[in-house]
């Protein structure tokens, strides 16, 4: 299993954008004691059926009559992995779920507006959605595992990522020739530069560069190399244990690398986008140690200019739009909202409405033409659901004013797009934007 524990957040986010009308009988249907409306396809040899507070791992698939729309199974992970927590309505997934066996597959229907109002606690249902029609889901209990079970499988794997984590750690360190013993904790500390001075003591302001990635890859997680610098505080509770100790082995002015083993990094449990019992490689240099008061009137100095330029960046948008637009010869008449939007290839059906799903392919450039980010080249189409608040409120617009399979380039300002917020290095405050959208999907 590759996945801890789901959020049933996953199993609502799915259904949410997938839902649509149904006028199919429920005949071949059967109405438990919970209130599931139920059918079985096939009964495994389980006879013990799962409970409240197992944990479950399914293939799960959404329908709409023969229709299939979302099969977990297509997906990187293959199945699903959560706990079976308190019916939010009668006959609802945690209901069904406990009619199951491992190795049971059944389908069971569910009003449309049961989910949508309870469930995802929407206050209406989405144009699109009939009132009275039902969702069919198909499942298949692949396992299902009391929170003990579960925790020794999860022993069992975590002693085994953590005997393959020593294993890769110890190559690492035999194809890069180092022989730098480790510190009594398992810290790699390797100096790249001597510094001068004092070391760090307790309540020190430590002005660092730091950069990290993990063992086996060149991506960096983060780095502010060539950037402002952090202000850590020593012997806070910063970063991982091992980076902590690492700092303490500096002076300012010096510079190491620190390999950081999983028992004094990330752990058992990993951290956001780090697996659990990963090696992480730092880069650290130690530029100087501040006392607080001078970290203090650094950070107002520099929260000061950094509003003098974001006002200066406000009163020039206007004049920097305008250049824009006569540079690049733009003769089309602004929306009410500022939007200037173009039609480069016309689609077809209906306009895309709250509660559709649609599938965008996109291209977003600053004010010079350069390509900022293409879900084309990254192969990162982007779906969501209309009238959510996904999106800025110009994509959102523009949206709406385009068909499935229609390409249009659009000009935003800031107030409709990312407004005083700075999104990325490129875009700055208070910084007009230009996109192409395609509509590639759309689903009612």
């Amino acid at each position: 299993m590759k996945n801890i524990l789901f959020s049933i957040t996953v199993v609502i986010a799915f259904a949410a954008v997938i839902f649509s009308c149904s006028n199919s009988k429920l005949d071949s249907y059967t109405e438990s004691e919970n209130g599931t409306l139920f059918k079985v396809y096939y009964r495994g040899n389980d006879s013990v059926l799962a409970i409240e507070s197992d944990i479950v791992k399914v293939n799960l698939s959404y329908r709409i009559d023969d229709s299939v729309l979302f099969n977990s199974a297509d997906t990187e992970e293959g199945s699903m992995i959560f706990p079976i927590t308190s019916p939010l309505f009668k006959g609802d997934l945690y209901d069904a779920l406990k009619l199951m066996g491992t190795g049971d597959s059944i389908s069971f229907a569910v009003v449309a507006d049961s989910f949508y109002l309870k469930t995802a606690a929407l206050k209406k249902l989405p144009e699109s959605i009939e009132s009275g029609s039902y969702v069919y889901y198909d499942l298949k209990m692949l396992e299902h595992l009391t929170p003990d079970q579960w925790q020794e499988e999860r022993e069992k794997i975590w002693l085994e990522q953590s005997k393959e984590e020593k294993v890769l750690l110890q190559n690492y360190l035999n194809d890069n020739n180092i022989y730098t013993d480790p510190t009594s904790t398992g810290l790699y500390f390797i100096s790249e530069k001597k510094g001068r001075g004092a070391y760090p003591d307790t309540g020190d302001m430590c002005q660092v560069h730091i950069s990290v990635k993990e063992l086996l890859s060149d991506d960096l997680l983060y780095t502010n190399f060539g950037d402002r610098p952090l202000d850590v505080e020593y012997g806070k509770g910063f970063d991982t244990e091992g980076f902590r100790e690492g700092l303490g082995l500096l002076q300012p002015g010096g510079k190491a690398t620190l390999i950081v083993p999983s028992w004094i990094g990330v752990g058992k449990s990993g951290r956001e986008v780090v697996a659990p019992y990963t090696t992480l490689v730092y880069e650290v240099e130690l530029l100087a140690i501040r006392t607080l008061e001078e970290v203090n009137i650094d950070r107002a100095a520099y929260k000061k200019q950094k509003e003098e330029e974001k006002e200066a960046l406000r009163i020039s948008e206007p004049s920097r739009l305008a250049e824009y637009i006569s540079h690049n010869n733009i003769t089309i008449e602004p929306l009410e909202s500022g939007l200037y939007f173009k039609e480069l290839v016309p689609g077809s059906g209906d306009h895309p409405v709250d509660g559709n799903t649609v599938t965008i392919e996109y291209i977003h450039y600053d004010l010079d033409g350069t390509i900022l980010q293409s879900s084309y080249e990254d192969n990162t189409p982007f779906t969501y659901m209309v009238g959510t608040g996904a999106v800025i409120k110009g994509w959102e617009e523009a949206v709406k004013l385009m068909r499935n399979g229609g390409k249009a380039w659009m000009l935003l300002p800031s107030s409709i797009g990312y407004g005083d917020y700075q999104r990325i290095a490129a875009v700055k405050p208070y910084s007009p934007i230009v996109f192409e959208l395609e509509i590639t999907d759309l689903k009612k």
